[in-house]
């Protein structure tokens, strides 16, 4: 293509120096018209030719004008005046191909600078959402782990949480044998196994029979300081030896401290990757164990009031005083408040006695399905109730004390026959700012339920 359209310019070129001839004699110098088509060739050349094909083309073009001055077909003024014409226009359409190189070269340089850029970004982008990918993955295996805080949130006694909890650790783990020991005073006090035939209580006798040793266990234990650890075959073989371990893969334990008893979870046969995500659930067993040991203990103590299923008053003093003592000791806050029902005397008055309890009931079962797990509730007096917020400051506390409010006033009370609507006016007071001492706490908050009381019921105030 480049070889034909060399071919076409040179010889218009030369078909406009004949074409000269043959005009030149003419009487009317038409030549000229001819002659300044050269020149515009001259122009376009450039573009289609390379630049030792154009200087070709222009020194045609110069020996054509010499030598049609020399022979006296031009004068020379002419000749002059359309080689000047020529090499001007070939070396303005040059220089404007020189030019226009210049600015492509320099976009291709900064567009392939910025497709580096942009792939390197792709690159980037992709690596980070690999990563987001596995990233989102644990995540969802991790948060499922912490569904076992909901799973065992309902369940208050330890057969009902060991029946749980091993159900649980069967949907998400894989293992093949998990004991849970319940140790006081350094003696196991009860063993519980669960492996593929089901759950079982264990006993000291079967310690070491045909399966873990837990005296040998405990001793471990206390050699580690009571802290978590695993074990492999390969590397603590004659600890495996020691423990009657049967497992040929990693062995976990995992000690909880509790007030009056410990518990080990131990697990065999999983791996060594899992420890990581046991690790995650122990906390929330230690709590959930804690809560269970609290129930079990308020059962024995008989610290539930019989109407409102509320803990009784000398309870509440007990755990003020503990929540004071662990506030100060890790310089953390905590609120109470106090919560009245307004014009109960009132309801009483007219309704009698029997429909007053039943509206303290219901309006107790309110209070307490509204409020989170941590916080306690108990009867203080006929128709007041104090809440115990731990770790809570007094803008969260007025948050949940008009939850509280809320629940109450949201729909009457129905009791027997009569449909009664029930509010509540709560004074909030928050350790340390409003009182050092439980009774100054106390009287605080008393003073801020008297002030709601006074500025019309049924709303919070704060000391």
């Amino acid at each position: 293509m480049f070889k034909i359209k060399t071919i076409a310019i040179f010889a218009l070129d030369i078909l406009l120096m004949v074409q000269t001839f043959i005009l030149r004699s003419s009487p009317r110098a038409d030549e000229y018209l001819v002659l300044f088509l050269i020149p515009l060739l001259s122009l376009v050349a450039p573009y289609f030719l390379d630049a030792g094909r154009t200087a070709a083309l222009l020194t045609v073009n110069f020996i054509f004008f010499v030598v049609c001055s020399f022979r006296g077909v031009f004068n020379p003024i002419d000749a002059t005046f359309f080689i000047v014409i020529i090499l001007s226009a070939s070396g303005v359409s040059r220089l404007l191909i020189l030019m226009a190189e210049s600015v492509r070269k320099r976009d291709n340089e900064a567009i392939s600078k910025y497709e580096a850029e942009y792939n390197e970004i792709l690159r980037k982008l992709e690596g980070v959402e690999r990563k987001a990918r596995i990233v989102e993955s644990e995540l969802v295996r991790i948060s499922r782990l912490y569904e076992i805080t909901k799973q065992l949130g309902a369940v208050l006694k330890f057969d009902d949480f060991i029946e749980v909890l091993f159900d649980f650790l069967e949907k998400n783990f894989k293992f093949e044998k998990a004991h849970l020991l319940l140790v006081q005073k350094d003696r196991v006090t009860r063993i519980v196994l669960k492996d593929d035939s089901g759950i079982k209580e264990m006993n000291e006798n079967d310690s070491g029979a045909d399966g873990l040793d837990y005296s040998e266990l405990l001793k471990s234990l206390k050699e580690a300081s009571v802290a978590p650890f695993y074990l492999e075959r390969e590397v603590n073989a004659e600890l495996f030896r020691k423990l009657n371990i049967l497992t040929e893969n990693v062995f976990f334990v995992f000690p909880v401290s509790l007030e009056t008893f410990s518990a080990v979870l131990v697990i065999e046969g999983a791996t060594k990757q899992a420890y990581n995500r046991f690790a995650i659930i122990v906390p929330q067993l230690a709590m959930e164990l804690r809560r269970v040991e609290l129930y079990e203990r308020i059962e024995e103590l008989s610290i539930i009031d019989g109407l409102t299923g509320t803990y009784l008053r000398r309870y509440l003093t007990d755990r003020l005083e503990e929540e004071m003592d662990r506030t100060k000791r890790l310089n953390l806050r905590f609120s109470i408040a106090m919560v009245d029902v307004d014009h109960f005397k009132r309801c009483n008055d007219t309704y009698g006695h029997l429909v007053g309890d039943a509206v303290l009931k219901e309006i107790a079962g309110r209070l307490l399905s509204s409020v989170r797990e941590v916080d306690l509730i108990a009867r203080y007096g006929g128709e007041e109730f104090c809440v115990l917020l731990p770790e809570t400051g007094k803008e969260l506390a007025t948050t949940v004390a008009e939850r509280l409010r809320k629940a109450v006033e949201a729909k009457d009370i129905r009791a027997y026959d009569a449909h009664i609507r029930a509010t509540v006016s709560v004074g909030i007071a928050t350790f340390p700012e409003d009182g050092l001492t439980i009774n100054g706490l106390i009287d605080k908050a008393d003073s801020a339920l008297y002030m709601a009381k006074g500025r019309g019921r049924n709303q919070v105030m704060t000391a």
